[in-house]
């Protein structure tokens, strides 16, 4: 059996401000890199044997905190993790956004799968790289405990896609908070769930 965990980011700068990340970054607060830290000392005895990242550094910085702390070798990353591409809304504050674009806004809460973002992509896109760049870990990694540190929204569509919801029924699982935890255990084409957006261990922590 294969097990997949796959994890977000911690908090970040830009995630105070509500600023839209996507394809940009910013760095980690101090906040964020003790949620890592807390989920590297979660994640112990977990037998992880591999780890991969989004090439974006808010990822990169999250999976080094539980390389170091499993004591795991090389830390891969791929640009197949990324954020969904929000193109030109980039570095904007959501709220202003929302009241420059009230139409895309509109159709983005109630169906944001049929949205591609000015200058960006739409979820189908980043859900389809993300997850043939899951089913090949798979395939490379069959019978070990894999992490993957990726996005909020990445990492909502490939937990849809793993539960075998389509795009648009993504609503139907959890949100994914920083540093939420998902563990899945593979068998063939079946992706079975045992733990779904946990946060318990940032538990206390303010």
């Amino acid at each position: 059996m294969t097990r997949i965990i796959l994890t977000r980011h911690g908090q970040t700068l830009w995630n105070i401000e509500g600023r839209v990340q996507g394809s940009l970054d910013s760095p980690l607060t101090e906040k964020g890199i003790l949620q890592a830290r807390s989920l590297a000392i979660r994640l112990r005895g977990e037998e992880i044997k591999h780890i991969y990242s989004s090439d974006s550094l808010r990822a990169i910085n999250t999976a080094e905190e539980i390389r170091r702390e499993l004591g795991l070798g090389k830390l891969s990353s791929s640009p197949a993790l990324r954020e969904f591409s929000f193109g030109e809304w980039e570095g904007c504050v959501w709220q202003e956004l929302r009241e420059t674009y009230p139409d895309i806004f509109k159709q983005w809460d109630s169906e944001p799968h049929l949205v591609t973002t000015p200058g960006g992509e739409n979820m189908t896109l980043v859900q389809k790289r993300a997850w043939d760049f899951l089913q090949q870990i798979v395939q490379i990694h069959k019978g070990e405990t894999v992490c993957l540190v990726t996005h909020g929204l990445t990492l909502k569509l490939l937990v849809t896609k793993a539960l075998g919801f389509e795009v648009h029924e993504w609503a139907k699982t959890p949100w994914q908070h920083n540093t939420a935890l998902n563990i899945l255990e593979v068998e063939g084409e079946k992706w079975i769930p045992c733990i779904l957006g946990d946060c318990q261990h940032l538990d206390g922590m303010e």
